[in-house]
């Protein structure tokens, strides 16, 4: 376990470093690429600074402060909910869009058996959240809630809304329900 935990730590340095390097690039910091990774790959749910705060481990006021500068850049827009008018959600831009597409491919490779890796890495993440009592940010497509009525359309059981496809399929939400829990 301890050389499994010194690979961890090392690839989690590495990676934190090219993303500093990153983002410093194009004039952010390292917290603003975190927060556009972050709405890049979660759902329609998630994309408040509420979520952010909880996925990032951050205070609401240092997430505001730093959504308010990416808006300011036009990388990410705000939209006021129609549910609950004292939450906004947050999307990325055209700008905002481009700038994770060219961070994904700097950050690709190629692995072996990518499949069995990331039935490893789930694992030993799903450890950590439970032990740390950190939520889980599942994917919507494994969730425990998530119930199928045809090949294009799901049903969400917590929020009672219909999802399509796109919306299910690698989107992480702050509402996931692991289904060995339910």
């Amino acid at each position: 376990m301890q050389r499994i935990n010194v690979w961890i730590e090392r690839l989690s340095a590495l990676y934190r470093n090219l993303m500093r390097n990153f983002a410093n690039e194009h004039g952010l910091q390292l917290v603003h690429l975190e927060i556009l990774q972050y709405l890049n790959s979660c759902n329609r749910y998630s994309n408040t600074v509420q979520a952010l705060s909880d996925y990032l481990g951050q205070t609401k006021g240092s997430i505001s402060q730093s959504v308010a500068l990416l808006e300011g850049k036009d990388f990410i827009s705000k939209m006021q909910s129609q549910n609950d008018k004292r939450v906004f959600h947050l999307n990325l831009t055209t700008k905002g869009k481009t700038l994770i597409k060219e961070f994904k491919e700097l950050m690709s490779f190629d692995l072996p058996d990518e499949i069995e890796f990331s039935k490893v890495f789930e694992q030993v993440l799903r450890n950590l959240q439970k032990k740390n009592k950190h939520r889980e940010f599942g994917l919507c497509k494994l969730c425990g809630f998530k119930e199928d009525l045809d090949d294009n359309r799901f049903h969400c059981g917590l929020t009672k809304e219909i999802l399509v496809k796109l919306d299910a399929d690698n989107k992480i939400c702050a509402e996931y329900k692991n289904p060995e829990q339910a």
